[in-house]
């Protein structure tokens, strides 16, 4: 059985929400548009929304059934919440201001909906580099003990 199958078949019927930093790159909307058709996950996309726009439009995506998230317009309570949790997280070694800067970042923004449960997972790197992506995941979510 080849791999897509073998995933295919483990996420089936689980309805998990998985986050996109990603958003605005066509691959990523693609994928997201399949996987939600397949009802395989709830994909959640991240970006600029123009960009997210533009990029669909140019490449005749249909994202109604998608939701897309712009962290830079992002509800402020909503924010507020993250940056409090994020900085709690960090205890200490981020401050407020620091935390807002880095929620303006898809991965670090992706990384918190993880962590906050407001998404199951978040698939990211087609884009941005290996350590920009696992950077925010080391340090909001951490490594498991031992």
């Amino acid at each position: 059985m080849e791999l897509f199958e073998q995933l295919k078949n483990k996420i089936t019927g689980q309805n998990k929400t998985i986050v996109f930093p990603e958003g605005e790159d066509p691959r990523i909307q693609g994928a997201a548009i399949r996987l939600a058709a397949d009802n395989l996950i709830e994909p959640i996309l991240l970006g600029d929304a123009q960009e997210i726009s533009k990029t669909a439009q140019a490449h005749n995506f249909d994202l109604s059934n998608i939701e897309t998230i712009d962290p830079a317009s992002y509800d402020k309570n909503e924010l507020a919440k993250l940056n409090a949790t994020l900085v709690e997280r960090r205890k200490g070694k981020t401050d407020a201001e620091t935390a807002a800067k880095w929620l303006q970042n898809v991965n670090y923004f992706g990384t918190m909906l993880a962590y906050t449960g407001k998404a199951d997972g978040m698939v990211s790197g087609a884009v941005h580099p290996t350590g920009d992506t696992v950077r925010p995941a080391l340090q909001i979510i951490k490594t498991a003990p031992g």
